[in-house]
C-alpha cells in the first residue's frame, strides 16, 4: 500500500479513556476521542478529526483489518495513494469525482479498528481538557 502520514495520535491508542463517537454534520463527518495523557498527570482531554465533504466511510472491526493498514494507520492518520475505493467510486461518478478531488484517509486505533473516509479535506479540533459530553 502507498500511503503518506499525515497525523499521529497525540497518546497510543489504548489511551483512549471511554470512546470514540463519530458524528454527522452535514456532508462532514467528525472522529471524536477522549484520552488521558500519562505524560500529562494522567490528565484527560478530547479532540476530534473533521473529514469534510465526505462520500463515503467505511469501518472495520479489529478482526476485519487486513494488516497492512494496521501497520501503516495504527494510532496514524494515512492518506491512502493510489486508493482502489476511490478508482471504484470513480467509475461510478467520474466527473464529481474529478471535480472534489477527493482523498481517501484511514486510521486504526487500537480496540476500535479500522476508520476509512472519502473527502475532500480534514481538520483538526485542538485537544480541551475533559471527557466528551454525554450528549456528544
Amino acid at each position: 500500500m502507498n500511503a503518506e502520514k499525515l497525523w499521529t495520535f497525540p497518546v497510543p491508542s489504548t489511551n483512549i479513556a471511554t470512546k470514540v463517537l463519530m458524528t454527522y454534520e452535514g456532508a462532514n463527518v467528525v472522529l471524536k476521542f477522549d484520552y488521558f495523557d500519562e505524560e500529562d498527570n494522567n490528565r484527560t482531554y478530547n479532540g476530534s478529526v473533521t473529514f469534510n465533504t465526505v462520500v463515503a466511510f467505511r469501518h472495520s472491526d479489529e478482526k476485519f483489518t487486513k494488516p497492512e493498514y494496521i501497520r501503516t494507520s495504527y494510532d496514524t492518520l494515512i492518506e491512502v495513494r493510489d486508493s482502489n475505493w476511490i478508482k471504484e467510486l470513480t467509475d461510478l461518478n467520474r466527473e464529481y469525482t474529478k471535480q472534489r478531488n477527493l482523498r481517501h484517509f484511514a486510521i486504526y486505533l487500537d480496540s476500535y479498528g479500522l476508520y476509512e473516509f472519502i473527502a475532500v479535506r480534514y481538520d483538526f479540533i485542538e485537544k480541551q481538557e475533559g471527557t466528551l459530553k454525554k450528549d456528544e
